[in-house]
């Protein structure tokens, strides 16, 4: 499963660096990346928990976001 995220409040390239790294390390995902320019996320993974969890770190470091 895939899905996009809108982060309309990221606005450094090092809290995008910090949310990658972070969601690279939970068990079941198979591949992340986020923009920093365009402010969007991408993630793949196994299971709807996996991307709870992906969204919690999201929101932990970038605040709200919408799903594409």
């Amino acid at each position: 499963m895939k899905k996009t995220y809108k982060l309309s409040n990221l606005d450094c390239p090092a809290c995008a660096d910090k949310i990658e790294r972070k969601i690279l390390k939970l068990s079941g995902i198979k591949e992340v990346h986020l923009n920093f320019i365009i402010k969007k996320a991408s993630i793949e993974a196994d299971s709807e928990e996996v991307f709870d969890k992906s969204e919690k770190i999201i929101k932990m470091h970038a605040g709200d976001f919408e799903k594409e």
